[in-house]
């Protein structure tokens, strides 16, 4: 009885919620930036979980994976489909390159810090330390556009050449992330206990693993292969999301990841993605509430040394990106005039890095996975509240 309570009570808090958040209001902007992610729904979260009133408990939590399951699995489709060639295309290809590299000299950097400075927090060694520094890594590389669409249009060419370029960066480079989460879950499946699990590359569950993709694929494309009405594509859609989701929640693996893949490659194979992409973003702002809130009740942190943690966090993670934006800058051509300072821009992390901190929470069943959502959870919301000043700064000294 309670696990219905509880799911009516948070899907009339999203849709209530919906219509107040993501509204423009003449506010401060440091609240402005705070209200129009609805980040509001995480200290919501906060509230109904375990540290407050207790309604989403482990136990709830646990019941409500499918739904969880669910929401990951839509927000992995809809970021697959954001990888279409032929837009890709329409930009230079070392544009492609360029995020590329800065994303992965962020990844690379983070993982170091935290993958060295892990112990000092959590009593943590062997495949566990290296699986929390993969996720927090890859959730840091990702940069979300929020930041850019704050600041006042820019009135000078170089100016506007630089929000192209973010915003190309924005979009492209959650890619290295999914890219280095894929062995984690592909060589330890979601239970901790069995991270440290013998499983050879190429092995029979792999092998099967890659099988029954490949028949999903095939199946969807057939589905796909011919016109359909908005209604019977949408049933479709959600059907596929559904068993995509279900299907990975059940053999232990990332819906995130396996519906991220399907979405990336049914982009590039069906040609009703328009519609399939106008599908999956109708009921993207309430999905992302709905994460907010799950994650929000699984936030822990029960030290007040998670603050410092979040601070070692955050300086990690802007090292990186200062790192990959002064790489890119050093490339020469096209990026050769960009300045050293374009991390500055990328500051921002958005709703890709939540999904991988909530599908770690939800997959790999440490104990203290809780603390590291916490920790990680402060350093986002202050990147990305103060990632709109860090862009302006940006523009003021090119302008």
């Amino acid at each position: 009885m309670k696990i219905i309570f509880t799911f009516l009570l948070v899907i009339l808090l999203v849709f209530s919620g919906y219509h107040l958040s993501f509204r423009k209001f003449r506010i401060p902007l440091f609240a402005r930036k705070f209200y129009l992610t609805g980040l509001e729904f995480l200290f919501l979260g906060l509230l109904l979980g375990p540290n407050f009133l207790n309604i989403l408990d482990v136990e709830t939590l646990q019941a409500l994976s499918p739904v969880t399951a669910l929401v990951l699995g839509w927000i992995g489709m809809l970021f697959g489909f954001q990888f279409e060639i032929p837009n890709l295309r329409r930009f230079p290809g070392v544009y492609f390159l360029a995020a590329f590299i800065e994303s992965a000299v962020t990844l690379v950097i983070v993982f170091s810090g935290v993958y060295l400075c892990l112990p000092l927090v959590f009593d943590i060694s062997g495949a566990m330390r290296m699986v929390a520094s993969i996720t927090v890594a890859a959730a840091a590389a990702c940069t979300a556009q929020t930041g850019l669409a704050l600041i006042p249009t820019a009135k000078n060419n170089a100016s506007q050449s630089i929000i192209k370029i973010l915003r190309y960066f924005s979009s492209t480079d959650g890619l290295v992330a999914m890219l280095a989460l894929t062995p984690v879950y592909v060589l330890s499946l979601r239970n901790a206990d069995i991270v440290d699990r013998r499983l050879m590359f190429g092995g029979d569950d792999i092998l099967i693993t890659l099988i029954l993709f490949t028949a999903i694929l095939t199946l969807y494309s057939l589905f796909l292969s011919q016109r359909r009405e908005e209604s019977e594509l949408a049933l479709i859609i959600i059907g596929m999301v559904i068993f995509i989701s279900g299907f990975s929640w059940v053999m232990d693996f990332s819906p995130l990841l396996a519906n991220f893949f399907v979405g990336m490659c049914l982009v590039n194979l069906t040609s009703e993605k328009e519609k399939i992409f106008n599908t999956l973003v109708s009921i993207e702002k309430p999905v992302y509430l709905l994460l907010l809130i799950f994650l929000g009740s699984g936030w822990q942190l029960h030290h007040i040394s998670g603050f410092a943690a979040a601070g070692a966090y955050f300086a990690f993670r802007f090292l990186g990106k200062m790192a990959g934006g002064f790489s890119v800058s050093r490339m020469g051509g096209k990026m050769g005039t960009l300045p050293s300072g374009l991390g500055l821009g990328l500051m921002g992390q958005g709703g890709l890095p939540l999904a991988i901190l909530y599908d770690f929470y939800q997959s790999m069943a440490f104990d203290f996975s809780g603390e590291i959502i916490g920790i990680a959870l402060i350093a986002i919301i202050f990147s990305d509240i103060t990632s709109p000043v860090l862009v302006g700064r940006l523009l003021r000294k090119e302008g």
